[in-house]
């Protein structure tokens, strides 16, 4: 038997009972959905993502410039109008002396400065060990690994070294100094100038008088050597090189279309990271054969790698902080409030912290999470030639008319919420059909 009920014979009381259930269930789905999209866009559900752990505002009106992590990422270096020096927790932090030509060595127990003409050696706790004076303004600076060499170069061509007792070791004129780098064994010097590179011992004695590799000119900026010092990488404009400890060219390549802007390499350099003004991070083996390469969009301002190669960091101009595995996967990304500073992006040797400068504040983050799998442009390495050539570019020193606002802003305080790895559109999209699905459901 089948009854019919007849819609004016339900009670209105039933009616706004169950009215009332069907709005309450309402609010709930939508109470329940505000929280998973808040919970998406805080960084709490995701499958990667950084803790900010920490801020350093600057005590002056200038920016960072320049960050390094000590050999075991237990220290933290930044240079600028002062240079900044704290241990990863917090614990012990210094600031004093110029940091605008200075660095830090990889023991982390000593920092050399140079202001004016004058170079500074200071212990790991702010404390100046010596002053020495050169001819002319100093340009260039370098120290090695444990501290006991130090290397100057100033506005005349000269290059100077001492130990760590203020005692001079050697003296050489060359032409104007670019950049100084030492081997991890302390018994290389490594010179990029306005004619090419050259080659020192401690003494500052040619390895060979003869050699001096002038091929790419007034190219190279940028040094990297490797752990074991066998192996010496340089880059600048277009061109990265590769050269032996004895000055033998393992490989010369003409890699991007634009200039690079920063480079960084793994202890071994089978890893070479190279940031670019046309907005990729490109990712060389030890064989400079390009293994893959990440549109970042936006001029590339400063990169990091850890030791091993497996972590690799870059900063861009429009503030945006990319993490990427070694395979050219982003594990995780998040921004600033104003530019990335250039070359102030490292990444500790464990690649479990990264250090990045804007123009009011150095951050520390903690890598959190799992990678998820993202698009990038991926090569198959064909063999290279030494001395391969093209036309160099030249760089570009205007920076692109897309530049953001310089005005200071408010930088949110240090808090240890990881930045959300997914993208909150997608997430809004999701939970506007869950709605949908309900509405319709319930109606």
């Amino acid at each position: 038997m089948i009854f019919y009920v007849h819609k004016h014979d339900i009670p209105k009381d039933y009616t706004l009972f169950s009215g009332n259930i069907m709005k309450k269930r309402f609010r709930i789905y939508l109470i329940i959905a505000g929280f998973l999209l808040m919970m998406s866009m805080s960084g709490i559900v995701t499958a990667a993502g950084l803790a900010h752990t920490w801020t350093e505002r600057t005590r002056t009106n200038t920016p960072f410039s320049g960050v390094m992590f000590s050999m075991d990422s237990s220290t933290v270096y930044a240079g600028g109008s002062q240079v900044f020096v704290r241990s990863w927790d917090g614990d012990k932090q210094w600031w004093g002396w110029s940091g605008t030509i200075a660095t830090m060595s990889a023991d982390g127990n000593y920092v050399i400065s140079a202001i004016g003409t004058r170079i500074h050696l200071i212990d790991k706790n702010g404390s100046e060990l010596w002053v020495v004076g050169t001819n002319t303004q100093v340009r260039a600076v370098a120290i090695s690994s444990d501290g006991s060499l130090i290397v100057g170069a100033d506005d005349s061509g000269n290059i100077f070294s001492w130990g760590t007792k203020d005692e001079s070791q050697g003296r050489i004129k060359t032409d104007l100094v670019k950049q100084v780098a030492i081997s991890p064994s302390g018994s290389l010097v490594v010179v990029t100038t306005d004619k090419g590179l050259e080659y020192f011992a401690p003494r500052l004695d040619r390895l060979d008088r003869d050699w001096v590799d002038n091929k790419s000119g007034s190219l190279e900026t940028f040094i990297g050597i490797s752990a074991d010092s066998s192996t010496v990488i340089t880059s600048g404009q277009n061109r990265v090189s590769s050269h032996t400890s004895s000055g033998k060219l393992n490989w010369r390549n003409d890699v991007t279309q634009n200039a690079i802007t920063d480079m960084a390499c793994s202890d071994d350099c089978t890893t070479i990271v190279l940031g670019s003004q046309d907005g990729n991070v490109w990712v060389l083996n030890q064989l400079g054969q390009v293994r893959w390469k990440y549109p970042a969009g936006s001029w590339i301002n400063g990169v990091g790698v850890s030791r091993d190669g497996s972590i690799i960091a870059a900063g861009t101009l429009d503030r945006n902080l990319y993490i990427l595995d070694q395979e050219g996967q982003l594990l995780a990304n998040t921004w600033t409030d104003t530019i990335i500073q250039p070359r102030s992006v490292a990444v500790s040797g464990d690649g479990k912290h990264i250090v990045i400068a804007d123009q009011i504040a150095l951050y520390g983050f903690e890598l959190l999470g799992e990678p998820e799998v993202t698009s990038r442009e991926t090569f198959t390495p064909e063999p290279l030639f030494p001395a391969t050539s093209s036309t160099p570019v030249a760089i570009n020193t205007t920076l692109p008319k897309t530049l953001p606002p310089t005005t200071m802003k408010t930088v949110p305080e240090t808090t240890s919420t990881p930045a959300s790895s997914l993208n909150p559109c997608l997430v809004i999209v999701a939970l506007s059909g869950l709605l949908f699905i309900v509405i319709r459901r319930n109606n």
